[in-house]
């Protein structure tokens, strides 16, 4: 992913892809070991990706679904916002 955009995306969809991910263990929490391989994988800016979140949102929590799915990715959610945002790549 050599260049990405970060896009909204629906919070409740958002919500069961997540709670799909936790119970098949392909959530990747920050603290996790395979936060940094994946971020390293797919060439992720991380810090511009963060940068964009913490504009739109005061709080923002990171989470990478790692599912082999084509919802796989990074992504930033507030609860107190009720919403979410995905890093996508440019094509």
């Amino acid at each position: 992913m050599a260049r990405g955009k970060v896009v909204d995306v629906d919070y409740y969809q958002f919500l069961r892809v997540l709670q799909r991910a936790a119970d098949a263990g392909a959530r990747v929490d920050r603290g996790d070991g395979r936060w940094a391989a994946y971020v390293k994988e797919h060439a992720i800016n991380e810090v511009a990706a963060t940068a964009i979140a913490r504009q739109k949102f005061e709080t923002v929590i990171p989470v990478i679904i790692a599912e082999g799915l084509e919802t796989d990715g990074l992504y930033f959610f507030s609860k107190s916002d009720e919403a979410c945002l995905r890093l996508v790549p440019l094509e």
